[in-house]
């Protein structure tokens, strides 16, 4: 099998939904006219000039697209690839994982050039909520099985483990802090669309009361889930170029290591990451105390601060310049944005190990484990 580098990446800013506001007050859906290949190609075409190469290199793009709607959703991989130009012979996939989306596609494209399948490929991810029927947004939330709410199975967690309200409330101000704070990081990662340069999620005065004024998620009593202290839904693209060693165009950003996909109980679902970083860690052959980077999706921040203490990682090592209840989570280019992000800060701070995960509706965990060169 062959080693898998990962050459380079780049996103689009990541941009509030139609139904949304910005983190200015101002109505979303800044880039509601793209469609998902739209946004995964100009993620792609961004990525394969910062790695070097030209669309023609590419021989396999993995495409991550959570929902596929429409008659052409099956064929998303083929038109992201023509859309960013390149040639007939490019072959690829679509795959969905729900919110594991992105890591899913990372996965595919690594497993591409680790068969000989491809020297080299891509990695894309993109969502666009802003295009989506509410009819079908909306539902796929809830799990059939469980019939629960992934953001119910989030709170359930919560008070079992007695996680007051406060302290999601000062996470997710620490991940808008943190995220404002990191403008200028951020510009290694995003590709300007649509007169868009930057995250516009991001609350542009970040204070406590802010909140603490936020309204329930549910109508049921409980106070502990906000619409302030979970993920902004945005719309967004995300890219990764992979290649074998002997495709290798100047330094690589880093090295592909492991992954681990677990199933839990669907009611469980938002403590799925923990088994899965385990088993990557497993993988590996790492510790977690031996990682120097986590990004986790911040899907909740009830679910983020459980996975802490899980896990018993210190918060100033997990989402250092801030998660998706800041930036948003658009919910396939996710998981490629996490590894991208997760490798530049690594080299920044001139640390090597990182783990990337998100729990997955339905009861599902993914997780990878790549190491900065």
């Amino acid at each position: 099998m062959n080693e898998t580098l990962i050459m380079a990446g780049s996103r689009t800013p990541f941009a509030a939904w139609s139904f949304g506001v910005t983190g200015r007050g101002a109505p979303g859906g800044a880039l509601k006219e793209l469609d998902p290949q739209d946004l995964g190609a100009a993620a792609l075409k961004g990525a394969l000039a910062r790695a070097r190469l030209s669309p023609r290199d590419l021989g396999f793009v993995a495409f991550g697209n959570m929902y596929q709607v429409g008659p052409h959703g099956c064929y998303g991989a083929r038109y992201v690839a023509q859309r960013a130009g390149c040639p007939p012979e490019t072959t690829g996939a679509a795959v969905a994982l729900a919110c594991g989306t992105g890591l899913l596609a990372l996965t595919t494209a690594a497993d591409a050039v680790a068969r000989g399948e491809a020297s080299v490929a891509a990695a894309v991810g993109a969502d666009a909520p802003s295009r989506l029927r509410r009819d079908i947004f909306v539902p796929s939330f809830t799990d059939l099985s469980c019939g629960k709410h992934i953001a119910k199975t989030a709170e359930e967690r919560a008070h079992e483990a007695g996680l007051p309200r406060a302290a999601m409330d000062a996470w997710a101000l620490r991940s808008h802090m943190k995220a404002r704070a990191a403008s200028r990081l951020r510009a290694e990662e995003i590709i300007p669309v649509a007169g868009l340069a930057d995250d516009d999620a991001i609350l542009e005065s970040p204070m406590p009361e802010n909140f603490a004024a936020a309204k329930p998620l549910f109508s049921d009593g409980t106070t502990v889930m906000t619409h302030a202290n979970v993920h902004a839904v945005v719309d967004g693209g995300a890219a990764l170029i992979l290649a074998a060693p002997k495709a290798a165009t100047g330094r690589a950003l880093g090295r592909f290591v492991s992954s681990a996909l677990v199933g839990v109980a669907p009611e469980r679902m938002a403590y799925a990451a923990v088994p899965a970083v385990r088993l990557a860690l497993e993988r590996a052959r790492w510790r977690a105390a031996e990682v120097d980077v986590w990004e986790i999706n911040e899907t909740f921040a009830a679910q983020i601060l459980l996975d802490q203490a899980e896990l018993q990682i210190e918060a100033e090592r997990i989402n250092p310049n801030g998660g998706a209840i800041a930036l948003g989570h658009p919910f396939g280019a996710t998981g490629v944005r996490l590894v991208h992000t997760l490798l530049l800060e690594l080299r920044r701070r001139s640390r090597r190990r990182g783990v990337a995960a998100i729990s997955v509706g339905g009861g599902l965990g993914i997780a990878v484990c790549v190491e900065a060169l």
